[in-house]
């Protein structure tokens, strides 16, 4: 199968954070996964508001995902416009921008994203845990 890596889980995964499980780290050795840029703008932006504590530059952890085996995901024109096309869900009270991005490049190169996040699902993609 093939997977597409929210943001959390690249980092829980390259840094052996515990909270990512045994299961989904077994699941990411063993399959093709992909990162996007998307998510290191958001560990960008994150940075900059002091709401995320990093010793690696975006250029590091870029490294560490290829040297991961994982394989970047670009952001194309197809995924802009179905970010366009995507609703606004009542419920979901952030409509996160980064994981609208995310959403519409696994519905575009069907992807299942391994994620934690509850609302991630709220908009119709497959996702694992």
């Amino acid at each position: 199968m093939r997977f597409l890596l929210d943001t959390h889980t690249i980092l829980w995964y390259l840094f052996g954070d515990s909270r990512l499980s045994p299961k989904t780290k077994e699941t990411i050795d063993q399959n093709d996964c992909y990162f996007s840029y998307a998510s290191f703008w958001e560990i960008s932006i994150k940075q900059s508001k002091n709401k995320l504590q990093l010793s690696h530059s975006i250029f590091e952890i870029d490294e560490k995902c290829r040297l991961a085996g994982f394989k970047k995901l670009p952001i194309t024109l197809s995924v802009l416009n179905k970010v366009r096309n995507l609703p606004f869900q009542e419920n979901v009270k952030h409509n996160d921008p980064f994981d609208r991005i995310l959403i519409s490049q696994a519905l575009v190169n069907d992807l299942t994203i391994i994620t934690c996040d509850e609302k991630i699902p709220l908009y119709n993609v497959r996702t694992i845990w």
